[in-house]
């Protein structure tokens, strides 16, 4: 330790790699890039660095092994920006990046699991998924095209945050599959666009008497109650009864079961995406809204699986 000509300390970088164990390779690297500024040279033209960069060098060194950034690192040391964004910056970007190593692996699961013969196949099916926000964020843009242009945007908001499963955190290979199927549906071809204007009318007050028919029908489901299923159904048939301007009775639940016959096919599009909604999500249904107003994706999954019982079971609607 010296003093400069201004008669402050200094030191040189073989005292500060001492001090903290680093390479003097690396110490010089930091100064050339400008995360330790020189205090001057010394006579003989060796570097000179102010005491305080001491402490400023530690935190580099401990920044640098948990992997921080340099970019990010030279924003904290020249106060840019605070130490407790930086940290909440990165733990968030490494909880994306596990997220996204997860979906990997439980896509390369996915294919683990496969017959030989049938691993190509799979194999497209998951790469079109691509990342999995990417893929997140078509099934959005899938629902906004999907719905009616004269929707209200917060109903369809409503209706998309329902119908869009969240990307699976801990995936398995129903999961991943499921997910992946979803994807290749809403960007088929042959893809379907929701109940249009010119099919119900008025489509927020069809669209809001849907999501009411999801929160009984959730209820049905947590009680058991058959009474309240069939109370799910009524209320169903009753809103397309209403925007119809049709009275509910067995010739209007008759016509209704014939409308939806072709629904409930196998191959159907929206028995399909319901069926692969379900297994994105594992299968079970998670905890109902605790308001009415709140309508979760598990309501859709039920409100489709109504749909499909409505239009197959004559015992249930033909009463």
């Amino acid at each position: 330790m010296t003093h400069d000509t201004h008669g402050g300390t200094t030191v040189g970088i073989g005292e500060l790699a001492a001090r903290t164990g680093l390479p003097v390779k690396t110490i010089r690297y930091y100064s050339d890039i400008g995360l330790l500024p020189e205090s001057g040279r010394s006579p003989g033209g060796h570097r000179r660095h102010a005491t305080d960069t001491l402490p400023r060098l530690r935190l580099i060194q401990h920044l640098r092994a948990l992997g921080t950034p340099i970019a990010a690192i030279a924003a904290v040391t020249t106060g840019q920006r605070p130490l407790a964004d930086l940290v909440t910056h990165e733990l968030d970007t490494v909880q994306a990046q596990m997220h996204e190593l997860t979906w990997r692996q439980g896509a390369l699961q996915a294919l683990d699991d496969c017959p030989g013969p049938q691993q190509p196949h799979r194999l497209a099916l998951l790469a079109g998924v691509g990342r999995l926000d990417e893929a997140h964020d078509h099934l959005m843009r899938y629902w906004h095209w999907a719905l009616p242009t004269g929707l209200p945007q917060r109903l369809a908001q409503v209706v998309i945050e329902g119908a869009v499963p969240t990307p699976p955190t801990t995936p398995t290979t129903p999961t991943v599959l499921a997910y992946a199927e979803l994807h290749a549906l809403t960007t088929a071809e042959d893809r379907r666009r929701q109940p249009q204007s010119h099919q119900v009318g008025d489509v927020a007050s069809f669209y809001a008497g849907i999501l009411d028919a999801c929160t009984l029908a959730t209820e049905a489901l947590d009680s058991g109650c058959p009474t309240k299923h069939a109370e799910a159904l009524d209320h169903f048939v009753r809103t397309y009864a209403r925007i119809g301007g049709h009275d509910d009775g067995p010739a209007f639940r008759a016509h209704l079961r014939t409308q939806f016959r072709h629904g409930t096919r196998p191959d159907s599009f929206p028995l399909r995406y319901w069926q692969h909604a379900l297994s994105a999500i594992g299968g079970t249904p998670p905890r109902p809204a605790r308001r009415p107003s709140e309508t979760s994706h598990r309501d859709m999954v039920i409100l489709a699986s109504a749909i499909d019982g409505l239009a197959v079971s004559a015992s249930m609607i033909c009463c």
